[in-house]
Parts: C-alpha cells; structure tokens; sequence
C-alpha cells in the first residue's frame, strides 16, 4: 500500500483496507485521485475496483459519492465503515456500488462472510444480494455462500475473529 495514504489512516483502517486488498492479490493499488468525495481510497485497475474505508459509520452518508464514483470512474465501488473500535460498539459494514450498463446500483449494510473454501464474500443481515470479493474483482453472488444457518453464523464468526486480529496486529505492531 502506498506510503501516503497509510500514514494519514487510523490503524484499524488500513488493517481493514489491507484486509479487502489481500483479496486482490496481486494487483498494486494506486491512490484514488480527484474530489471523488470518498474517504481514503485506492483504485485496483486490474480488478476493476475501488476500495474506500472510513471510521464513520453513519450508515448513507457517502452512498451519492459512492454512486457517482461507480458511474463515472465505470468502476465497482466498496467503502468500509469500521468506527474507531472495529468490534460490538462499532459493527464493521460494507457498502458497495455495482457498475453496471444500465447505471450503478447500491447495495448498504453488508457484513463480511469468510466460507469454509477461504472465500470472501459481502452478505445482507437478511435476504438480498451479495457479492465474492476475489481475483475477478467485485462478482455478484448466485445465492447464498451458506448452506445452514449454521454454517452462516461460522462464516460471519470466522471473517469477525480475522478482522479483530487483523486490527489489534496492526494495532501493537
């Protein structure tokens, strides 16, 4: 990641930020540049993306940037909002953006998901779409990554307990 943004993050954003990019592996991000009026953000042009993060966890808050970012960067766009204490207090959720032909579309309040093939994936709370983050980039879901609810609680426990880890690691060094 590059040096400037890194250093203008709270650690629990670029844990989060690092986190989303170790999906993309390997493209190189670059800083997202222009009054795009996203938070910190890298554009991943080998997958198409564009990955945001922010403390603030104001759900639509940033939901016409995000849009209008999709729209004329023809761009997917995913902003993670963390807080300040990625845990209980302060829920980790994912909006994201779709590109598409007919314009871009918006999916809110997204949790990560890690299935049991080591999969990311960006679930709804209830019933809806959601999307695998991987090589390919951004890829809407066909159907659910689960096939119990059971195996639902394990794959949202399983990406929580990374993200944790993943903060406090970046958190004490």
């Amino acid at each position: 990641m590059t040096p400037m943004i890194h250093e203008a993050l709270p650690t629990a954003s670029v844990a989060l930020l690092s986190y989303v990019l170790a999906e993309l592996a390997p493209d190189e991000p670059e800083p997202l540049g222009g009054n795009t009026g996203l938070p910190a953000a890298v554009e991943c042009p080998k997958h198409n993306l564009i990955v945001a993060v922010t403390p603030i966890t104001a759900a639509g808050l940033f939901d016409p940037a995000l849009l209008r970012c999709a729209a004329t960067r023809s761009r997917d766009v995913v902003l993670v909002r963390h807080g300040f204490h990625p845990e209980s207090i302060d829920p980790v959720r994912v909006d994201i953006a779709l590109h598409s032909l007919s314009g871009p579309f918006l999916l809110n309040g997204l949790s990560f998901f890690r299935h049991r093939d080591r999969s990311l994936h960006l679930v709804p709370d209830g019933s809806g779409l959601g999307v695998k983050i991987g090589r390919d980039g951004a890829e809407i879901a066909n159907g659910s990554p689960w096939d119990s609810a059971w195996d639902r609680a394990a794959g949202l426990e399983s990406a929580a307990a990374q993200i944790v880890l993943a903060c406090r690691s970046r958190n004490w060094g």
